[in-house]
């Protein structure tokens, strides 16, 4: 990943202007690390943009499903 993918990345995330500058310089000084990456967007207040977090994916609740209404099988004709 290029310093312009990274840059790039941020912008789409919201992270101001001035932000992504000091964190460029932070990157070019001491190389891309995506968790460095996201320990400083955490540390100016952003979320996480370039690591995910797989165990917040885990947890799946089946409620989020609504049950289905089964119509039947025979045709009920009312007058």
């Amino acid at each position: 990943m290029e310093i312009s993918d990274v840059e790039f990345e941020m912008e789409l995330a919201g992270v101001d202007a001035s932000d992504i500058e000091s964190i460029l310089a932070l990157c070019k000084s001491k190389g891309f690390n995506s968790d460095f990456l996201d320990d400083e967007l955490l540390k100016k207040g952003y979320p996480k943009v370039f690591t995910v977090d797989y165990d917040e994916y885990d947890s799946f609740d089946d409620d989020e499903y609504y049950s289905i209404e089964k119509f039947p099988h025979k045709n009920h004709y009312q007058d």
